[in-house]
């Protein structure tokens, strides 16, 4: 019985891990990759070319209590959503860049990341969107899309 169980949760942890989205790097030949790098012989900088990645969006309501925290219109730094995103700006929440950066997002443009997620989520964007849109985000669930960071720009 102790052998079963203890099987069980193994299977168990492996199913969930497979299905965590966690990436395993595979290790890669020697000098591959270095063509990728480009270098500025007068800044005498590296530059990494950005094309982007795909990853899970998904969307919230800022304003809705349920979806944030005990500030719902508050973001991560320390602006006011509620008022952005009625205002028209597009904004999202993404853990794996600096506050402030700007995403394109794939089938939606340019978003600027002013709040943050539950760790657990690190790999993810979460696009914000009004408090009476619940449907639309609901509607809107987990697709995969292209994520660009955008460079350069404040």
């Amino acid at each position: 019985m102790k052998k079963t169980v203890l099987f069980a949760t193994l299977l168990a942890g492996i199913v969930l891990w497979i299905g965590s989205g966690f990436d395993v790097p595979t290790p890669l030949p020697p000098g591959a990759g270095s063509e990728a790098l480009t270098t500025d012989s007068q800044a005498g900088s590296v530059e990494i070319p950005n094309a982007g990645r795909v990853r899970e969006v998904t969307a919230y309501n800022v304003g809705v209590r349920q979806q944030t925290s005990d500030a719902p219109c508050i973001g991560a730094t320390g602006k006011n959503l509620c008022r952005l995103v009625a205002q028209g700006l597009k904004v999202c929440a993404a853990n794996f860049v600096d506050p402030e950066t700007i995403l394109n997002i794939e089938g939606y443009g340019e978003c600027v990341v002013l709040d943050r997620m539950h760790r657990r989520f690190a790999h993810r964007v979460d696009i914000a969107m009004r408090e009476d849109e619940v449907d639309r985000a609901l509607e809107f669930g987990i697709q995969r899309r292209q994520v660009e960071v955008i460079t350069g720009r404040p």
